[in-house]
């Protein structure tokens, strides 16, 4: 687990999540997801990944899911209109 928190949030790290995320691989996703979740955790600013994380809930995995939610709620503290908008996508997750 302390892998994820051995990154310097660096403008290319930011862009290469979002690469990832974005990426077909699901298991690249879900190790994306748990590095911005990780930064996160720690105070680090990955609101610019908002757009990718959510595209994120488009794979039909119980755990990618689960990380877009901690993602949300986090994000929905200092934006709460647009974690608003999310909510209908989590309502059209079908496992």
């Amino acid at each position: 687990m302390s892998q994820y928190f051995n990154s310097s949030s660096k403008r290319d790290e930011i862009n290469e999540y979002a690469k990832d995320l974005n990426s077909p691989n699901f298991d690249k996703k879900r190790e994306a997801l748990k590095k911005v979740i990780a930064l996160m955790t720690v105070g680090k600013d990955v609101s610019p990944l908002f757009q990718s994380v959510i595209k994120c809930l488009e794979v039909n995995d119980l755990e990618i899911i689960k990380l877009v939610y901690l993602y949300i709620i986090n994000y929905s503290r200092a934006k709460p209109d647009d974690a608003i908008m999310v909510v209908e996508l989590f309502r059209r997750v079908k496992l």
